[in-house]
């Protein structure tokens, strides 16, 4: 209730500057409750700050690439690097951009570590980092560690340090409804139609019977770059840090860089998604050609393709 203070000198009643009007008691009690309430949160450690350090942290974890071999094998940890990103008036030569992991502001409040509501971007990386690099993984149920993987031969790709239920990398079609089957932040389009965007599952939602979503649509291919001599190349060994187009195996589509820029949380970076991208040859264009690196990074193609 606002206080009235009597000038008796003056011979009527007027407001002093020293009088507080409105609901003053209220908004200092409201306002020494943020104060409580700020402290506590510091005290636990669950200011956004705070957790942003944390995931940071986490996220930029230095990892080991597998030694470099001639070929990609099963089971080595690797990056996976577009060739080339055509940006106008961007010079994307020296960001050695990499497929990494993203997390946004709303997941970042109840977990700074990978899991399976993170999304997928490509993105600077100056060095391996947790965020940026996968196991290879075999498509079906054995285990072929140390084994050169072939063109055409199914594979996954799983986070570091997911435990022992790993997080894999997928992409899915659309739902009955047309809908998207992978809740993503940000959408590509090509011609009007959205693009599929990738997503992570954990191993034990996957598989039938019982899991959410089908194994196969983990499971992806390389396939030679070179349109003409995909037949014959079927079935060799795929060269590390070698020009590839790496294919979806359940939807046929090829794992693309977009050239969006968005924010995100550990600054501007690129769109990904499954999508074709072909000139009028057939031929894919620079956003669907990729390489697996094992620490040996080849030096980026500038040329359009």
């Amino acid at each position: 209730m606002p206080c009235t203070v009597y000038d008796i000198s003056g011979g009527s009643s007027r407001f002093r500057p020293v009088v507080r009007i409105g609901n003053w008691f209220e908004e200092n009690c409201l306002e020494e409750d943020k104060v409580r309430s700020f402290k506590n949160k510091r005290d636990r450690g669950e200011l956004l700050v705070e957790k942003a350090r944390i995931l940071y942290d986490n996220f930029h974890k230095e990892i080991v690439l597998a030694a470099p071999k001639e070929n990609v094998i099963f089971g080595a940890v690797v990056q996976l690097l577009p060739i080339a990103m055509n940006i106008e008036n961007m010079n994307t030569a020296d960001l050695n951009l990499a497929l990494s992991v993203v997390i946004n502001e709303r997941v970042v409040r109840h977990s700074q570590n990978i899991n399976d509501d993170c999304e997928l971007t490509v993105a600077p990386s100056t060095r391996a980092c947790l965020r940026n690099s996968f196991r290879i993984v075999s498509g079906d149920e054995h285990d072929r560690t140390g084994q050169d993987i072939k063109y055409g031969q199914r594979f996954r790709l799983e986070c570091m340090e997911s435990g022992s239920d790993p997080i894999m990398l997928y992409s899915a079609p659309k739902k009955v409804n047309l809908n998207q089957s992978i809740n993503a932040t940000h959408q590509s389009h090509k011609n009007g139609e959205l693009n599929f965007p990738l997503g992570f599952v954990h191993r034990s939602r996957c598989g039938c019977p019982g899991g959410d979503l089908p194994m196969a649509f983990t499971n992806w291919f390389c396939i030679h770059v070179d349109r003409d001599r995909r037949f014959e190349s079927e079935g060799e060994n795929i060269p590390s840090n070698a020009p590839m187009v790496i294919v979806h195996a359940a939807t046929n589509r090829n794992l693309a860089a977009e050239n969006v820029v968005i924010q995100t949380l550990f600054g501007p970076e690129f769109l990904v998604s499954v999508q074709n991208y072909r000139n009028i040859y057939k031929r894919e264009l620079w956003k669907n050609v990729w390489m697996i690196s094992n620490g040996h990074q080849a030096g980026h193609i500038s040329k359009k393709t």
